[in-house]
This record gives structure tokens, C-alpha cells and sequence, in this order.
């Protein structure tokens, strides 16, 4: 870290020297340390490297002085044999063995780290990464001429190739590739509305389904009929209060002065019941059913936010639909191998809100109706093997459709329907 440091100053420094050089060409004179030069040898003093000793500035050749002065008229300074990196008119230039590269102001890192590994004043084992803070941004592009005396060609061509650097381009094709992998685009509606259906046991598509536009096709989705229905949810099952603690109006006991104002060297008092006593009153104790903290809401807005839940999952593509949700075992263990197959549950899986509606009169295992199927196969809008071996896995809650609410939709990641639910939901809500 010291050594870094210490390079960043350094580099720092030598930017500094090398940009009060560059101004005091433009204005006609050139001054480093105490000593001033006049205008016909400041180019000769620009961009040549510190000596270790009164800042003495190593000077150019005067092929080099006069490129640096056509390229002047471009906002460019040439460094022309010089392993110097500088800035000047919001550009900047690294010259290395006669060559030039023209860069950007805020394009640095690929050849300073070359430059800083060249330089003497270095340990020969300092490397700096590239994607260190320490150096500038990696250019965007950069413009590359042979050698300085294709100064006056530069000046006059505007034409010149365009080539991103290799490991800027390299790196920037792999950003892109990574951030269009985890991209997942919207279907837009109507496409949306058509939905697979996929079988319970095997997770395999066995045919698809068009949704009504009325229930899932709220577009866009409005977070604030959201937020009033699960207010309007906690609300509610918070409801009223029932503890209730006496007030001293409320506390049995006398209203008489229990002893003398003065004389007893103990603490004056008044009535036996304040709060602080025992057996008095309970200071800012529940008030019982006067608090209520239910609130109201319109059935109309409590219906469509529910519709807005259910859009927004379609939306997301965390909307599952099975073409039956009865099972043949009432293990948790079964059910929980069942879920897996759909990435639900389990130590890393997803959440899942099953909602069900299964009736007495449910379709029977060979697939035809059968009226003689008891009401003991369902309980409560649910099938009983579902109920029980759905019990103990703390990431699923099953319920039946008219226990669909906005609040357990958006608490969970995935919405499992089942066909018979998904019926009855739209007609409910259309």
C-alpha cells in the first residue's frame, strides 16, 4: 500500500510539472523550478522525464519541438521518445520509443500500467492492476499514429481507424454478455395471457391455457392499491384489543388521605391507589375493544389490488398452473420431492402461496366425474392428502381460492393454481 501510494503521488507530480510546461508553451514561455526558458526552447523542454536532482528536465529534439507545436493546434501535446503521460485541453498522450498514442482524457489505465512497470525509478516487481481505483477509467477509444513525423498527417486527417483497446473491448463483450444472460424481458400482453399447464407430479407441460384479460391483465401494476390492501390486511388481523387494565378511578379502595401531610419522615401521599403502590392502578395499560385498530376499505379496491397481485406474478413468471393439485400420499416427504421438480421448498428453494379448490364432488382418479365422492376428501376447499402433507414445510402455504389475498401472494415467490381454482378465481373477480 505504501509503495502504491507513494506511485500515485509521484505520477501525480509529474502531471503537474508536465501540465505547467504545457501552459507556459501556449502562452510563449516555460518555466520549471526557478529557471525560465523563453518560447523557443520550452518545447524542447516539455515532456522530458524529472532528473532525480533540482527537477533538471532532459529536452527533446527539435524534430519533436516541432510536432509538439503542429499539434498544438489540435489541443494534443506529443510526447515523442518519452515514456510520459500527459494531459493537456481535456487530452492526453503517451509516448513510447518514437510512437504516439492518443487517448482520451479519462484513458490511462491500459498503457500507464506499461509505463509505470517501465520506469527506473520503480521496483521492477510493482505491477498495478489495471481495475485499481488508483488509475484512471479504461478508455473508450483511442486514436493510434506510427511515429511523430506523421505529426502533419494526423493534423490533416480526420479519418484515422478507430481501434478500441483489447482488453477494454474483451472485457466490455463480457459485461455485455453477462448483464443480457440475466436480463429476462416481459412478455408483453396479450402473449402474456397465454400460460402453460404443467402436471403436478412429473412438472411437464401438458397443454396451455388463455387467462382472462380481466383478472390477470392489469397493465401497469400499481403499487398503491397494493400497499392500501396489505395495510388494510394487518389492520385487520390486528383488530381490537382485548387485555384491559383498571384505571384509579377503576381500583377498589378509599379515597381517604392514608396519613399525615408532615411528621412522619416518610414520603407524603394522598389516596392508596396510585400506580406506583402496590395494588393500585396500571399507569398507560390496554384499554380494551376502545382500540381498534382495524380499518376501512372499499370491496371494489380490495378486488383489484387482488387482480394487481395476480397480474403482477404472471408478469414476473412466478405464476405456476397444474392441472390438479390431488395427491396420491399424504407423506411430506412425497409432496416435498414433488416440489423440488418445480424448485420450490427445500433449503434453497423458492416460496410458494398453493391455493386450491377442491369440492365434494371433485373429479375422481380415472378422470370422470363422480358423484359419489364424499365431502371427507376436501377439507375446507382443500384436498386432505394436500392439507396434511403440506403441514410441515415452512415455505408453502396452501389455501383455498377464497383464501387468496394480496398479502400471501406478495409474500411469497412463487403462485401455485390449480385449474379448478383458477376457474373459480375468475369468475369470482371478472
Amino acid at each position: 500500500w505504501n509503495r502504491t501510494m507513494a506511485l500515485t503521488r509521484a505520477l501525480a507530480a509529474q502531471r503537474e510539472r508536465v501540465a505547467s510546461a504545457a501552459s507556459a508553451l501556449m502562452l510563449g514561455r516555460s518555466c520549471s523550478g526557478r529557471s525560465c526558458l523563453s518560447s523557443s526552447s520550452a518545447a524542447a523542454a516539455l515532456t522530458g522525464r524529472a532528473g532525480a536532482q533540482g527537477g533538471a528536465i532532459q529536452p527533446l529534439s527539435s524534430a519533436s519541438a516541432s510536432a509538439s507545436r503542429r499539434l498544438l493546434r489540435h489541443d494534443v501535446l506529443v510526447a515523442a521518445g518519452s515514456s510520459t503521460a500527459l494531459r493537456a485541453s481535456g487530452s492526453s498522450i503517451i509516448g513510447i520509443g518514437g510512437s504516439i498514442g492518443i487517448r482520451s482524457s479519462r484513458s490511462l489505465s491500459s498503457l500507464a500500467t506499461h509505463d509505470v512497470a517501465g520506469s527506473s525509478d520503480l521496483p521492477p516487481n510493482l505491477t498495478i492492476d489495471d481495475r485499481s481505483t488508483v488509475l484512471p477509467s479504461p478508455p473508450r477509444q483511442q486514436l493510434f499514429v506510427a511515429n511523430a513525423t506523421d505529426a502533419d498527417d494526423a493534423d490533416n486527417d480526420n479519418s484515422e481507424e478507430v481501434a478500441p483497446d483489447g482488453e477494454t473491448e474483451k472485457r466490455a463483450t463480457n459485461m455485455q454478455e453477462s448483464s443480457s444472460s440475466s436480463l429476462q424481458y416481459t412478455i408483453p400482453l396479450p402473449d402474456r395471457l397465454r400460460v402453460p399447464i404443467v402436471a403436478l407430479s412429473t412438472a411437464e407441460e401438458v397443454g396451455t391455457i388463455h387467462l382472462s384479460e380481466e383478472v390477470f391483465g392489469m397493465d401497469p401494476i400499481r403499487p398503491d392499491l397494493l400497499q392500501r390492501v396489505v395495510t388494510w390486511q394487518r389492520n385487520k388481523k390486528r383488530g381490537k384489543r382485548k387485555a384491559k387494565t383498571k384505571t384509579i378511578s377503576e381500583v377498589s379502595g378509599s379515597g381517604r388521605k392514608v396519613r399525615n401531610q408532615k411528621g412522619g419522615g416518610v414520603a407524603r401521599a394522598g389516596h392508596s391507589r396510585p400506580a406506583h403502590w402496590r395494588g393500585g392502578a396500571k399507569a398507560h395499560g390496554p384499554k380494551g375493544s376502545i382500540q381498534d385498530y382495524t380499518s376501512k376499505l372499499n370491496k371494489a379496491v380490495r378486488r383489484l389490488g387482488l387482480k394487481h397481485a395476480l397480474s403482477q406474478k404472471l408478469k414476473e413468471g412466478n405464476l405456476i398452473l397444474t392441472s390438479s393439485l390431488q395427491l396420491e400420499s399424504h407423506k411430506t416427504k412425497n409432496f416435498a420431492a414433488i416440489l423440488d421438480k418445480h424448485d420450490i421448498g427445500g433449503q434453497y428453494g423458492a416460496t410458494a402461496f398453493v391455493v386450491d379448490h377442491a369440492t365434494a364432488n371433485d373429479v375422481a382418479e380415472g378422470g370422470d366425474y363422480d358423484a359419489d365422492v364424499t365431502s371427507s376428501d376436501s377439507i375446507g376447499g382443500i384436498n386432505v392428502n394436500l392439507k396434511v402433507a403440506s403441514r410441515n414445510l415452512y415455505k408453502v402455504k396452501v389455501v383455498n381460492q377464497l383464501g387468496s389475498n394480496v398479502y400471501d401472494i406478495l409474500g411469497h415467490e412463487k403462485l401455485v393454481l390449480s385449474l379448478d381454482a383458477l376457474k373459480a378465481l375468475e369468475e369470482r373477480l371478472a
